[in-house]
């Protein structure tokens, strides 16, 4: 694109919409006044970064005011002004206010999606649904084919653009009904939200979670497959002020036990706790439950789990926390008394959920809105969060709930990748960590709809996908294929992590080659934003203290009631119209109906 024109010989403002930092930088160059940051969650064009990663990375990279598009609600707004966001940039959200007028077809779609209905055909996000397979037919199209299959009239025939969250439009507009009011309640939202947590300093050192963690800092280690398996690493962690987890995965019994029992010496009564699956065969399970049962960890957290599970532990004195990737399971376990969970986005490294950060987490905190004592509650945010500005989003959004007595935090894996102490503690070889720090951009693997793991781009990913090729063309059922690809993933994290290999019943070392192009490295999309290694207390230093000294440094924009045409002093005072309320009608229109 040739340079546009210069800006002093211009009477407009020229925003470009930038996908990554490429297209930022290029846009830069060509002389734009200001970017619009398009996360990956938004419908339409995408690249691979989220609006929270994207935010991050363009605000840190350029001078040029940045505006947010991407999962943007009442409570990101906030989260994306803390961030360095200038303004914000809605889409699917206005799908069902009074003025849009989409066709009755599109907005009772719209009007019952929950945000998991999306998927990414090439470079594009539509919507996807299982009694149309259009989306699925064309996902390996080019991108001329996809473009000209765009459409909003009939989802039967056209690819409609549409982001995880147009799962926001129906309770936005049942609230405020027109997009002006939206527009208003948003920003004065953000604003309210910033200011609360510049006020409240939710991630605080010594604050309401690390209080009832027993640790310095709000902080807790994410357990990760293959790498947080020694008690060395814990030790560091808990020593440094935060809460560590032990990953036990597929660990059989014998294995579990000497690993609890080590832990449990050496942090001598700090706080620590295991990560279960809760999904593991019903032998593993019953094997590593026996052993947690003998040591008893302070917590617990269990990915895929019910609370019945989380019961069962916290009965016996570990406190258990809840991964749940979606509203419609918070519901359900808050019917059934749970009150400790984790809200991971699909930023992170390992096996995602369906829900990018921003989205996931404007729904969660939703449903919370609603809960009788929020006292009650210990809310650990993930995906994304590694330094001082990622976290000064977080206490943002979380701000509110927080000031109703929630207890709230961060859990973070990928970030501890950056530390000294993961590699001299042995959690992993310095050649993971060398990847981590090469590591540009993440990417997918997928083994079949719905199951796909986050990792560096390297050698295996390439054989990874021409075996998963090769199943295609040969027609092989998904069911088969899922299980052939799963086969050949096994192994691949401990051969990065480790530099093992199994053959029979024995661990055998690899050489620094094999593990660099045979291993698979899990890793989260934070990879993209940090370069250097530093040390855990300066990880927790930076998302903790460093999160409040942020939100302090960011100026509150103006509000809308301070904003208006031709008149310099409005007052705080507005006239409006009259109606009246009838029996079963919130409306005169309803009454006539």
């Amino acid at each position: 694109p040739v340079p546009y024109a210069n800006r002093a010989d211009r009477s407009w403002s020229l925003f470009a919409q930038v996908i990554s930092l490429e297209d930022a930088l290029q846009a830069e160059r060509a002389g734009v006044d200001g970017l619009i940051a398009k996360g990956s969650e938004s419908g339409g064009r995408i690249g691979s970064e989220t609006t929270f990663i994207l935010l991050q990375r363009l605000t840190e990279a350029t001078e040029l005011p940045v505006y947010a598009q991407g999962g943007v609600g009442l409570r990101t707004g906030a989260a994306c002004l803390a961030g360095g966001a200038k303004g914000l940039v809605l889409d699917a959200q206005l799908a069902l206010v009074a003025e849009c007028g989409l066709p009755d077809a599109i907005t009772e779609i719209i009007a019952r999606l929950d945000g998991s209905e999306t998927v990414e055909v090439g470079d594009h996000r539509v919507l996807r649904r299982p009694d149309i397979p259009l989306a699925d037919s064309l996902r390996d199209e080019s991108p001329d084919v996809i473009a000209r299959r765009l459409g909003g009239e009939d989802p039967a025939t056209e690819l409609l653009p549409l982001g995880e969250d147009a799962s926001l439009a129906a309770p936005l507009a049942a609230k405020f009904r027109t997009a002006g009011s939206l527009a208003h309640a948003l920003w004065e939202s953000a604003i309210s939200g910033l200011r609360l947590a510049q006020r409240t300093e939710p991630l605080r050192p010594g604050g309401p979670l690390a209080a009832e963690h027993g640790t310095a800092y709000p902080v807790v280690q994410g357990p990760m497959t293959r790498v947080s398996d020694r008690a060395s690493f814990a030790d560091s962690v808990a020593h440094s002020g935060g809460l560590p987890f032990l990953a036990l995965a597929l660990m059989r019994g014998p294995q579990v036990t000497p690993l609890l029992e080590e832990t449990a010496e050496r942090l001598k009564g700090r706080p620590w706790g295991v990560g279960v699956l809760g999904f593991v065969p019903k032998e593993l399970r019953e094997e590593q439950m026996d052993a947690v049962s003998a040591v008893r960890p302070p917590f617990a957290l269990i990915a895929g789990g019910r609370p019945s599970q989380a019961r069962a532990l916290e009965e016996q004195g570990t406190r258990a926390y809840l991964h749940v990737p979606s509203p419609g399971l918070l519901e359900m376990f808050l019917k059934e008394g749970a009150r400790r969970f984790i809200f991971e986005g699909r930023e992170c490294g390992g096996h995602i959920g369906p829900r990018s950060s921003f989205p996931l987490w404007e729904q969660q905190l939703s449903i919370l809105e609603d809960v009788d004592h929020p006292e009650e509650l210990s809310i650990l945010f993930a995906g994304g969060i590694h330094d001082a500005r990622s976290a000064a989003m977080v206490s943002a959004l979380a701000a509110p709930l927080a000031e109703r007595g929630a207890r709230v935090g961060v859990l973070m894996g990928t970030s501890y990748l950056f530390t000294e102490e993961i590699v001299s503690s042995g959690a992993l070889l310095a050649g993971y960590q060398e990847e981590a720090i090469g590591c540009e951009e993440t990417v997918l693997l997928e083994t079949a709809p719905g199951h796909a793991t986050r990792c560096t781009d390297n050698e295996y990913v390439r054989t990874f996908r021409r075996e998963r090729e090769r199943l295609e063309a040969a027609g092989v059922e998904t069911r088969e294929a899922w299980a052939e690809l799963e086969q050949l993933n096994l192994g691949r994290l401990r051969l990065a992590s480790k530099g093992v290999r199994r053959e029979g019943d024995e661990l055998v070392e690899v050489s620094p080659q094999e593990q660099r192009t045979e291993g698979m490295f899990m890793i989260g999309e934070v990879a993209g934003l940090r370069r250097s290694v530093g040390t855990i207390e300066d990880l927790h230093r930076s998302v903790s203290e460093g999160a409040s000294e942020h939100l302090a440094s960011v100026t509150l924009p103006e509000s809308t009631r301070r904003i208006s045409r031709g008149i310099d002093d409005p007052y705080d005072v507005a006239v409006v119209g009259m109606s009246c309320v009838f029996p079963g009608s919130p409306d005169l229109e309803s009454y006539w109906k």
